[in-house]
């Protein structure tokens, strides 16, 4: 494979000084961004469980593990004659920091 011989192209001294600004504007950002960012931490909380919800109970969540329960799931269950219903329902206390939709 040959090589082709480029001469590089002179550029005039205001663009050369207006790449040299920007360079130094992006480097400055790029520093600036880098400065502000904060560390992150997480850990993974896992608890090997098998809960049955029997018909109209509840079972109250606690993701966390501080005694404050997370979520609320509830069984409900209307049998009639000829119908049958059954429903999950997940209840979020008020106030508890946990955002979520079903």
């Amino acid at each position: 494979m040959k090589r082709t011989s480029r001469r590089p192209s002179k550029l005039s001294e205001s663009l050369h000084r207006q790449l040299n600004s920007y360079a130094l504007a992006a480097s400055a950002a790029g520093v600036g961004v880098l400065a502000v960012v904060q560390p992150a931490e997480a850990k993974v909380v896992y608890t090997p469980t098998h809960q049955a919800i029997r018909n109209n109970n509840s079972y109250h969540l606690d993701l966390n593990h501080d005694r404050i329960t997370d979520f609320t799931i509830r069984a409900l269950t209307s049998v009639g004659s000829d119908w049958s219903v059954g429903m999950l329902i997940l209840d979020r206390p008020r106030g508890n920091g946990a955002v979520g939709t079903l």
